[in-house]
């Protein structure tokens, strides 16, 4: 009987043993990491090449980063005439050169939703116009109607960050 009491005994200090090890919490999983978009170099020319007007064009642009959720973009803007509001989009921008304007809030008449409550076109009525130059910051929340335009004579170049709501 020595021995099996020893055994009992042995295996009691085993179990009391792994015990608290089973009774404390596992660690936290690692926090998801996505993966980052790769290193990227573009010098001045290419950034001005891929946003440059071509002949007779009022608009010329180019999405950078594109995700579910944001996506940044450059944009050249010489006079334009069409509003538009996003209706899931917040607008960040950042004016880089040139000169213009951007008309904004006020209501949206005649647009047309192109889908997912992105309304182009009409006319902005009693909407308030904001001078815009280099260095520049525009936030625009979303549904706000607007329209950028270049002022006469000029370009007007921004950068802008689009963040889905």
């Amino acid at each position: 009987m020595a021995f099996r009491e020893m055994l009992v005994g042995s295996v009691a200090v085993v179990m009391l043993a792994a015990l608290p090890a089973s009774s404390q919490t596992a660690a936290p999983p690692a926090p998801h990491s996505t993966p980052t978009d790769p290193f990227v170099y573009q010098p001045a020319a290419e950034v001005e090449a891929m946003t440059k007007l071509a002949d007779g064009k009022t608009t010329a642009s180019k999405i950078v980063v594109d995700h579910e959720y944001y996506f940044i973009e450059y944009v050249t803007r010489g006079i334009n005439t069409q509003p538009e509001a996003h209706g899931h989009w917040y607008d960040y921008v950042h004016v880089l050169s040139g000169e213009g304007t951007v008309t904004y809030g006020g209501t949206q008449d005649g647009g047309r939703d192109t889908g997912n409550l992105e309304i182009r076109g009409g006319t902005l009525a009693g909407a308030k116009t904001q001078l815009l130059h280099p260095g520049d910051r525009v936030v625009l929340p979303p549904g706000m109607p607007h329209l950028f335009t270049a002022t006469p004579g000029h370009t007007l170049t921004y950068l802008i960050f689009k963040q889905k709501v």
